[in-house]
């Protein structure tokens, strides 16, 4: 039985209700998934542009995205599922029920990383370079994803009085942490694509960029979550996790300003 989600912002005088899914040809489709599936053909058609400007093949990248999409939504479900262990290791069947959310972006991220070394290597290509364009993609992917959390209720903060403090099904009211990483992600995409990736020429400075900007946001945001994956004790995954995206950020930086002082040898 599909879910209905009552989503409130009293203060602002907005009500929102939602069914979890839209019945096609009698079959749940879960907007979960529609969400994140638009923000990643975004993010794919943002990629093909900048491959067709630079005289590339298109070709290339598809083959990319075949294996990078569908792997990459199996390292964020893994990830989440490896932190949340207790549970679905009395629930298996529950263990591929994605249109009920519990995706770990980072683990899509590593997992995507990793596909594209194999694939940057294999094709010739600068790794720095294609992140560069992969990561301007990413910033839009994350902060539309955000909004499948918010049809499905989840995702929100601690208690607060601010004026747009969120009532989840009777609940709250809760800091839209969702929406905060939307706009902070959105924010990025706009740095990223039009400033840095525009007007800087060293390849990796936007993919250092998206490490750090992605890491701050998610490192302040995941401390106001009431659904944080932990460790041990009180700490949290996603803020060690953004700590190392943050210091691997630094590093990119560091590492292209020595290539370009390092002469090569007479």
């Amino acid at each position: 039985m599909v879910q209905i989600n009552n989503v409130s912002f009293p203060k602002l005088g907005l009500e929102f209700r939602f069914e979890e899914a839209v019945n096609i040809f009698g079959f749940d489709i879960y907007w979960y998934g529609i969400i994140i599936g638009l923000g990643m053909a975004i993010a794919v058609g943002i990629a093909f542009f900048e491959f067709k400007k630079k005289g590339l093949k298109s070709d290339d990248l598809i083959d990319f995205v075949l294996f990078a999409i569908p792997l990459g939504i199996l390292g964020a479900r893994m990830y989440y599922v490896a932190f949340e262990w207790d549970y679905y290791s009395k629930h298996l069947d529950e263990l591929f029920a994605l249109w009920e959310g519990g995706l770990a972006i980072y683990g899509g991220v590593i997992v995507g990383a990793i596909v594209a070394i194999v694939f940057t290597k294999i094709k010739k290509i600068s790794f720095l370079w294609f992140a560069d364009i992969a990561t301007c993609g990413l910033f839009i992917a994350q902060s539309m994803g955000r909004w499948g959390n918010f049809i499905n209720a989840e995702a929100h903060g601690g208690l607060t009085d601010l004026p747009w403090g969120m009532i989840t099904n009777g609940t709250g009211p809760w800091h839209p942490t969702f929406f905060y990483e939307s706009m902070w992600n959105l924010f990025g995409f706009i740095i990223s694509y039009f400033v840095i990736h525009k007007l800087c020429k060293t390849e990796g400075w936007s993919f250092a960029y998206y490490l750090i900007w992605y890491g701050v946001g998610r490192f302040w945001i995941e401390g106001m979550r009431t659904d944080s994956l932990y460790l041990y004790g009180d700490i949290r995954v996603s803020q060690v996790v953004a700590m190392v995206s943050i210091l691997l950020g630094i590093g990119v930086i560091c590492y292209t300003i020595y290539q370009k002082k390092v002469k090569p040898r007479e």
